[in-house]
């Protein structure tokens, strides 16, 4: 007697379950691989801040950064307070020692100077540069001016009387001119031999002292 055919039942239970545990190790891995792209992401971002250089001001228009600028008159005030609040001479000891030098030398090339009067010297000659700015400086000011010229410098020193004990000689000359000088070592003797001199120089030459 044939057997009835009987239809297979398909398990589909155990299928699925098999696609369910795949598809889930598959997101789970999808997440994992994402949390790392982002993590990566994240670390370069720093990354890439941390070697960016500090973002700067754009340059004005030419290429070059303009510079801050004090308004005018700022500066000034700021190096006057300085200078009245400073001790120091104002003036290089070496340029100055030179000056002194070279004057001398035209009169006597066998003039010596101690250090300390060179410095006695120095200190006379600011002292009396910054009286005469002083005074100069308030000339301008009653002219209602600012910038210190060269008639207020003219002004102070008459204001002064300064002009009454200007020892420039001011004077035309006309080339034939006899200058003495008066001794400053074994004054007896020069004395003596500049008089021989004096009475003994010619007529037609003027001395000048």
């Amino acid at each position: 007697m044939p057997r009835p055919k009987v239809a297979a039942k398909k398990t589909i239970g155990a299928s699925s379950k098999k696609k369910d545990v795949a598809s889930g190790a598959k997101l789970a891995h999808a997440q994992t691989q994402s949390k790392t792209k982002v993590n990566n992401s994240k670390s370069k971002a720093s990354a890439v801040k941390a070697e960016k250089p500090v973002k700067k001001t754009a340059p004005a228009e030419g290429g070059m950064k303009r510079k801050m600028r004090w308004r005018p008159g700022t500066v000034a005030l700021r190096e006057i307070k300085r200078y009245q609040k400073a001790t120091d001479l104002l003036l290089a000891k070496a340029p100055f020692q030179r000056f002194i030098r070279a004057i001398c030398d035209g009169i006597d090339g066998q003039l010596r100077f101690q250090a300390q009067a060179l410095l006695a010297l120095q200190e006379a000659a600011e002292s009396y540069l910054t009286g005469l700015f002083e005074d100069a400086n308030l000339c301008a000011i009653h002219a209602t001016r600012v910038t210190v010229m060269k008639k207020d410098l003219d002004l102070a020193r008459r204001i002064r009387g300064e002009r009454f004990q200007d020892f420039r000689d001011l004077q035309p000359k006309t080339g034939n001119e006899v200058f003495y000088q008066l001794p400053y070592t074994n004054e007896k003797e020069q004395m003596a031999h500049l008089t021989k001199v004096i009475v003994g120089a010619p007529a037609n030459s003027k001395p000048t002292h």
